[in-house]
């Protein structure tokens, strides 16, 4: 396996002469917060790979500069979380990412489809997925390690080559290239600021206005602690902890002693910050949430009843294309579209930028606004857009 940046730099310059390549990455995540890397695999178009071991590199700056440059495509499978990873390791902001699930979607296939299925419909091929769970931090790798780590990127052009031939068939190659520019926003690749989000705490259905800021403050103070030691968020401090916390808050530092999920240790050590971060709660301290919903007319009665019809429309079309309609978004995704359809402009919402646009956005907005019906067609039997 690579071990030196030496020898990395010289993979990423094999890599950038071929001009497309498949990246993957294997690592561990059961007791720290952040991903442990273990290997980080490139594959080459004349399928051979390289093995890079991830723990023996110091200097990640030659995969750094490959996976900025422009004039590589990288080739992944379910992109965002290794480039994450990625991101995080080396640096470089993503550059001409290749999804090959996300682009599966725009060739007949599901948007979710995973690689081994993906692999087996396109090209004949079957992977043995018998080393998903291994440990690719220890050393040494076994065989069956190395084969199955190759075997994930080998195939990786190929795939893509197959991929952009149907979607050329379909005249679809412009929409790939335009959805695979999201990969190059680099506000995905940062960390949110807790002190803006609801955190996710098992048990925390029904508190009452107070109490939901005494769990976000709490929430808050775990996740940034986590994130600098690297720990799970409940090594910290568990969910139970957090519920008894926010439903019988101390009156002061000392009532905060050992309970379900806060050992005798974790009080005394913790108990100033858990304290700070109750009265920040309190207190109200914490900026207002961002305000996800809508920002167009409250939901009416008919609401539902035209989303269900955009989704029908949507649908429909898409089977009809062989796009799978989960790339055109979500329930959510569709109410917001609604509700704010009086009000939006085409950079508003992405439905109307875009291959979505183009493909059904302009048609659902002219539908909803009453040009035109859906019927369903007594050949496809699926609904279509008439008028």
């Amino acid at each position: 396996m690579i071990t030196t940046t030496v020898a990395l730099a010289d993979a990423v310059r094999r890599a950038r002469e071929a001009g497309a390549v498949g990246v993957d990455t294997e690592f561990i995540w059961d007791r720290s917060y952040y991903p442990t890397l273990g290997v980080v695999q490139i594959g080459y178009p004349d399928g051979e790979a390289e093995l890079i071991d991830a723990p023996e590199i110091q200097d990640w700056s030659p995969l750094a500069e490959l996976m900025s440059d422009p004039d590589t495509v990288k080739i992944l499978h379910d992109a965002q979380q290794d480039l994450n990873i990625l991101y995080r390791t080396c640096g470089g902001l993503p550059k001409n990412i290749f999804d090959t699930q996300r682009t599966a979607g725009f060739a007949g296939l599901s948007s979710t489809i995973s690689l081994s299925e993906l692999l087996k419909s396109l090209l004949r091929v079957r992977l043995d997925k018998s080393e998903t769970r291994s440990d690719w931090t220890a050393r040494p790798l076994s065989e069956a390690q190395i084969k199955y780590a190759k075997e994930d990127v080998i195939h990786s052009v190929d795939l893509m080559l197959n991929i952009m031939k149907k979607a050329e068939q379909f005249g679809r190659s412009e929409w790939i290239k335009d959805e695979m520019q999201m990969y190059e926003d680099e506000s995905l690749y940062g960390e949110p600021d807790p002190d803006t989000e609801m955190p996710r705490v098992r048990g925390s259905g029904s508190l009452t206005r107070q109490q939901r800021d005494m769990l976000r403050a709490l929430g808050a103070w775990r996740e940034l602690k986590a994130r600098r030691r690297n720990l799970p968020r409940n090594f910290v401090l568990s969910d139970d902890a957090v519920i008894s916390l926010v439903k019988s808050p101390p009156a002061k530092p000392e009532d905060i002693r050992p309970s379900k999920g806060l050992s005798e240790r974790n009080a005394n050590r913790n108990r100033s910050a858990i304290w700070e971060a109750i009265e920040r709660g309190r207190n109200g301290e914490l900026p207002d949430l961002p305000n996800n919903k809508h920002n167009g007319p409250q939901p009416d009665d008919g609401y539902e009843a035209r989303v269900d019809l955009a989704l029908a429309f949507i649908k429909g079309t898409c089977i009809a294309a062989q796009i799978d309609p989960a790339l055109i978004g979500n329930r959510a995704e569709i109410t917001t579209f609604i509700l704010e359809i009086d009000d939006l402009c085409p950079t508003r919402h992405r439905i109307l930028s875009g291959w979505r646009g183009q493909f059904c956005g302009k048609a659902l907005r002219d539908l909803l606004n009453g040009e035109g019906s859906v019927e369903i067609d007594l050949e496809t039997k699926l609904p279509k857009l008439i008028g």
